[in-house]
């Protein structure tokens, strides 16, 4: 078995819902699939638009990571995206990435693991420390809570439930 790392987030059409659902398909297919709290991020990169609601989710898997990319990417078109007429970095119903797939170290046209930005991204990071502080990054050979602590990323990651305390 193959331990996995996925980030997923929304911005669109009911965010949280849309996660929701989304974990909930992926828990049918990985039966120990386990997801991080909810947080409330800060857009990055892109043009102004919505905050995000972003979460990790671990799961292990015999299945190889093309296998698993086209599972994610199959929840992500049941969701109504279209990666090729969205604007980079711009609003989207579902993001499922592969962050991290195991020790594998993959450099494909579509597909790199480990995702190429998640260490330069708290709101990647701090789900996952949730729920993996410990784990290795085989790059860097850092663990995700050292990857958190060096992570200058400035834009804010909140608890979704203490947003929603706030209101």
């Amino acid at each position: 078995m193959t331990q996995v790392l996925v980030g997923i987030g929304s911005n669109k059409n009911n965010p949280q819902h849309q996660i929701e659902l989304a974990f909930t398909r992926i828990s049918e297919r990985f039966k120990d699939a386990k997801m991080s709290p909810l947080y409330l991020t800060q857009p990055v990169g892109g043009i102004p638009q919505a905050s995000f609601i972003n979460a990790a989710i671990m799961l292990d898997t015999q299945l190889s990571a093309r296998e698993v990319l086209d599972i994610l990417m199959d929840l992500e078109a049941q969701a109504h995206r279209k990666r090729a007429n969205e604007i980079p970095n711009g609003p989207r119903n579902l993001d499922l990435d592969i962050i991290l797939f195991g020790n594998v170290i993959l450099t494909d046209p579509d597909l790199t693991i480990p995702h190429p930005r998640f260490r330069q991204r708290r709101f990647v990071l701090q789900p996952m420390c949730d729920l993996t502080p410990e784990l290795i990054d085989p790059v860097s050979k850092n663990s995700i809570s050292q990857l958190l602590d060096a992570c200058t990323d400035e834009n804010w990651v909140r608890p979704l439930e203490s947003e929603l305390l706030a209101l």
